[in-house]
């Protein structure tokens, strides 16, 4: 998890901790959060996309089969604690403004970095997720990633305040970002053009990504057919026989777009046993439907 924010200069220049987020408190809440996933309604329920709309289906999906759900959880921690940061802050500066100015007859000496060292108005958390266990066929499990920052749903005619738009409750997290890798889909296949390679099968190890903006309807197809999607090209790859791999990674990306309807996916494909003093040699294209629509 990655939050950042505006600005963690006033923490340095000062050297106050106060300035800065409590990472304790960051993780306690984390832990406590976790734990209680489900409990609580749904935890997706104020996410949007940049079009300040959401996805239905997230709302009714079940937090077992939806990692977005418990992203959405781990990014309110975070912009929570920030904005909890942010206020006390502004407190602070507020009363510590109103003690000099009682004390001193000077001209004003606040500024808006010094009243508000941390900027409420900013908050950006990314997300990554690792579930090593998602999938039977993957060694390297499902892992996902999603950017999520503050914005604000405003009327034309409504003149902007940050803190009339937070008090007004028009403030919700924006998913700018999201990504799923699929990781180390581990087959056995007959891969190459030198007479060994022809005769025995080699293994190959799989990754497919699928990445694009937030809360739309192609993350909704991945949470979907992921499970169904792996198995199929796990077997559909053990019956192959090409003699590049390029010609295979075009083989499974037409799996992932046109068998399962996926809008994009990045494949990578690596050979382990294909060079003698290298780990791994391989090849990674990105296809999407069009692509293969024109083929």
């Amino acid at each position: 998890m990655k939050i950042s924010y505006s600005s963690a200069v006033a923490a340095a220049a000062a050297d106050d901790v106060s300035l800065s987020l409590d990472y304790g408190k960051l993780f306690r809440r984390l832990d406590a959060e976790v734990r209680d996933l489900g409990k609580q309604g749904a935890p997706g329920h104020a996410m949007v996309n940049v079009d300040g709309t959401q996805r239905d289906e997230i709302l009714v999906n079940d937090l077992a089969q939806d990692v977005r759900l418990v992203a959405s959880v781990v990014t309110h921690c975070g912009l929570d604690l920030l904005d909890e940061t942010a206020a006390g802050i502004r407190r602070m500066a507020h009363l510590h403004v109103q003690t000099v100015e009682q004390t001193t007859s000077s001209t004003s000496i606040s500024t808006s970095s010094s009243r508000f060292p941390i900027n409420g108005d900013y908050g950006r958390c990314e997300v990554w997720l690792h579930l090593p266990k998602a999938l039977l066929r993957a060694e390297g499990g499902l892992r996902y990633r999603s950017v999520t920052v503050w914005g604000y749903k405003q009327s034309e005619e409504e003149e902007f305040s940050e803190q009339a738009v937070v008090e007004s409750g028009r403030r919700c997290p924006v998913v700018l970002e999201e990504e799923f890798r699929i990781e180390g889909i581990r087959c056995h296949c007959i891969l190459g053009v030198n007479s060994h390679e022809r005769v025995e099968k080699q293994a190959v190890i799989i990754s497919l990504v699928f990445e694009g903006p937030g809360q739309l309807a192609w993350g909704s197809t991945v949470i979907d057919t992921y499970q169904a999607m792996t198995r199929a090209v796990a077997e559909k790859v053990e019956e192959t026989s090409f003699q590049t791999v390029e010609a295979l990674a075009t083989f499974i990306a037409r799996i992932a777009t046109v068998d399962f309807s996926n809008e994009r996916v990045t494949v990578t494909v690596e050979k382990p046993s294909a060079l003698s003093f290298v780990e791994r040699s391989g090849v990674e294209i990105t296809r999407s439907q069009a692509f293969f629509e024109k083929a």
